[in-house]
């Protein structure tokens, strides 16, 4: 019986730096998906060149792997430390300028940050969602329209922001303290929403992770606006993912996130205690803003 010889050693080529990169991607070559393919060589191929133009040296290779392992030990709960880095190297903002184009008068899309929750708790319209949070009251309403300007009735509204220190509920004993300044709100059948909360801050991302190394190294610049998100989704429209960002903030121009854009850039008004237009008494001064959010369908 005859036995296929084993490949000699002068056939294996990992040993060669001028030929790994050829194997390693005849290997993958292998791989059915066609769209799955394309991706893995281009990184394969990019990683490559890409420690081939910069001199990669061991000590470096090293250093990456610990700080990626450090990121991902950051990744707990709701908080995303890898979605963070995507937002500070401007990765994020390159995929929703990219594959999300807007039609003038639709809201612009922005990235969903890392600390987004799904599923949050639901409250009525009207209603006040900060749950103790500390910082200037704030009162929000408006519509939810399509871009013909037709309401658009029972979308669900995920908000969430920081408090007046800077801090989101996730970075707060979330599992402790449950959810503050979160909220799914629903629009009724004029397309109405309306709520209640603080007045979100200026914030510093945090630099107790991988985050923080990346910034103390190179840019020292890690502050974030003060803004709202939302995200809503609606029967017949398209998903938005978008922040509010309060005009009178400091580091608007200076966004860590890149995610400024000047359509979102909107006044809150100041306001002295006193009745509200809800009818709600308020015993200090406030904050208030009207604003339309604007859905496309399927892209349109």
């Amino acid at each position: 019986m005859n036995e296929q010889a084993a490949p000699g050693r002068d056939s294996i080529p990992y040993d060669s730096a001028d030929k790994i990169t050829e194997e390693v991607l005849a290997r993958y070559a292998l791989t059915e998906d066609p769209r799955l393919r394309e991706i893995v060589m281009a990184v394969i191929r990019h990683l490559h060149s890409f420690a081939r133009e910069v001199n990669l040296t061991w000590s470096e290779w090293e250093f990456a792997m610990e700080y990626l392992y450090k990121a991902g030990t950051f990744c707990k709960g709701p908080r995303n430390e890898f979605i963070a880095l995507s937002d500070t190297l401007g990765l994020t903002m390159l995929m929703v300028a990219a594959t999300q184009p807007k039609p003038e008068g639709a809201t612009l899309p922005t990235l969903i940050g890392p600390f987004y929750v799904p599923n949050p708790p639901e409250y009525a319209f009207g209603t006040d969602i900060s749950n103790g949070a500390q910082g200037t009251p704030v009162h929000v309403s408006g519509r939810i329209l399509r871009l013909d300007g037709q309401p658009v009735a029972d979308a669900a509204i995920d908000v969430w922001h920081s408090d007046d220190r800077g801090l989101y509920d996730v970075l707060d004993d979330f599992e402790e303290n449950g959810p503050w300044g979160r909220a799914r709100l629903r629009s009724d059948e004029e397309g109405r929403y309306a709520f209640w909360s603080i007045m979100p801050t200026a914030y510093p991302a945090p630099t107790d992770g991988a985050l923080g190394d990346l910034f103390m190294n190179t840019t020292h610049r890690y502050w974030r606006p003060a803004h709202l998100h939302f995200s809503i989704v609606a029967p017949g429209c398209d998903p938005l993912v978008t922040h509010l960002f309060a005009s009178d903030s400091d580091y608007l121009d200076q966004d860590v996130a890149f995610g400024v854009r000047p359509g979102l850039v909107v006044d809150f008004a100041h306001c002295p205690a006193g009745e509200a237009a809800d009818g709600r008494v308020v015993e200090v001064p406030y904050r208030a803003l009207t604003y339309d959010f604007v859905l496309t369908s399927s892209g349109g």
